[in-house]
């Protein structure tokens, strides 16, 4: 099992993409590991892992499987300050208070040694960035079942053909922009429950033709706790998609 380094002022861990592992370092010195730039280091070093820009990323979440087959599991996560638009950008400060104290500048969610599997998805990011955008989960080697989809982890959602889909999507900027102008109306309507909007929100990523791209689950994985959109307008990955 992997063992923090608490002598270091670095925290090196391994995130596998496409069958081949990378290294991720975060420099935990006192000015560099403050929120938000303890977690941005992160997202940087994704973009040159996986070739998309930060620009078109929202978030990471850290899947944290429990021992006793709960229907959900829990997990963290965080986001990327550069992809906010400016009226949705959060005063760090005081947003981080669960993640940062001035005695501690380490990442308490990230174990240094670890070994992780990186999966993405695509969503409508209406919190961060109005527009399509990927996120990932980096989920601990040892919850990974190799070969096989698990609670976990769907190695058919990590293959290079469904990435490359996810990629140009969310880096289509001019489909990304007309979108934008038609979901935007309806998320800001605030007469309506939120699981109301993205109901109608849903039918216009169906005119689309993108949907099917959107927040998608394996039959064989249990759904993190902490995501927004409701579950029910999730489509679930069959094992027969590529």
């Amino acid at each position: 099992m992997a063992q923090h380094n608490n002598n270091s002022d670095k925290i090196t861990f391994k995130v596998k993409h496409l069958n081949e592992y990378h290294d991720i370092v975060i420099d935990c010195s006192k000015d560099r590991c403050r929120y938000p730039n303890m977690y941005q280091q992160v997202f940087e070093q994704l973009e040159s892992i996986t070739g998309v820009p930060t620009r078109y990323t929202s978030s990471v979440y850290i899947p944290w499987p429990d021992e006793v087959n709960l229907p959900r599991t829990f997990s963290v996560g965080f986001f990327n300050h550069k992809a906010y638009t400016p009226d949705l950008l959060p005063n760090f400060p005081n947003y981080s208070r669960d993640d940062y104290r001035e005695d501690d500048t380490r990442p308490r969610k990230i174990r240094d040694g670890e070994r992780y599997h990186l999966q993405y998805y695509a969503e409508y990011a209406y919190r961060v960035s109005k527009r399509i955008s990927l996120g990932y989960f980096l989920v601990a080697e040892r919850y990974v079942t190799e070969g096989a989809c698990s609670q976990d982890f769907c190695q058919h959602q990590c293959t290079e053909s469904h990435f490359k889909r996810l990629k140009d999507l969310v880096s289509n900027d001019e489909l990304n922009e007309k979108i934008t102008q038609l979901v935007e109306p309806l998320m800001n309507e605030r007469r309506q429950l939120i699981r109301e909007r993205y109901s109608e929100a849903v039918k216009i990523f169906s005119e689309f033709n993108i949907k099917q791209y959107l927040r998608i689950n394996c039959v064989e994985q249990r759904r993190p706790r902490t995501l927004w959109i409701d579950q029910q307008h999730r489509d679930l990955y069959l094992r027969t998609r590529g």
